[in-house]
């Protein structure tokens, strides 16, 4: 095992986060969304329960229902029953919810896209390799 002072690559990961999404803000804007707002309708599917996205988002689970709350109230999310049990429950998107995610992922696909541009096409699938390696622990 190679020993690397991994602070400077985690810094430039942190730094190409917030950049991408500093970039897609204002397409993501015109959806009256949050970055996190988005990423909780990407993974509402999966993951449909609020301790559910809480855990996988790695967000507490205070903010992640406040979060669920307003888009509720927006009209992209909607509660459901729990199948198992009638004291819980999950939520589903939308039409619109779906239609908001659609739109929302165009947006930082396209800025992504653009930032990918930077690299060579064999570069971009070593980048993925190496990614998926890194976050193998989390599927």
């Amino acid at each position: 095992m190679v020993i690397v002072n991994a602070w400077p690559l985690l810094t430039r990961i942190w730094k190409l986060q917030r950049s991408l999404i500093q970039q897609a803000s204002p397409c993501i804007d015109e959806l009256s969304l949050s970055p996190r707002e988005l990423m909780l309708l990407a993974f509402v599917e999966r993951c449909p329960s609020p301790s559910g996205l809480a855990r996988e988002l790695r967000i507490p689970t205070p903010s992640v229902s406040h979060a669920l709350k307003r888009l509720e109230k927006q009209g992209l999310l909607k509660r459901q029953n729990h199948p198992d049990d009638l004291r819980r429950f999950n939520f589903v998107l939308t039409r619109a919810g779906k239609a908001a995610l659609k739109k929302g992922q165009e947006c930082l696909q396209n800025t992504f896209r653009d930032r990918l541009s930077r690299l060579r096409p064999e570069e971009v699938d070593e980048l993925n390799r190496l990614l998926l390696i890194l976050t193998e622990d989390e599927r």
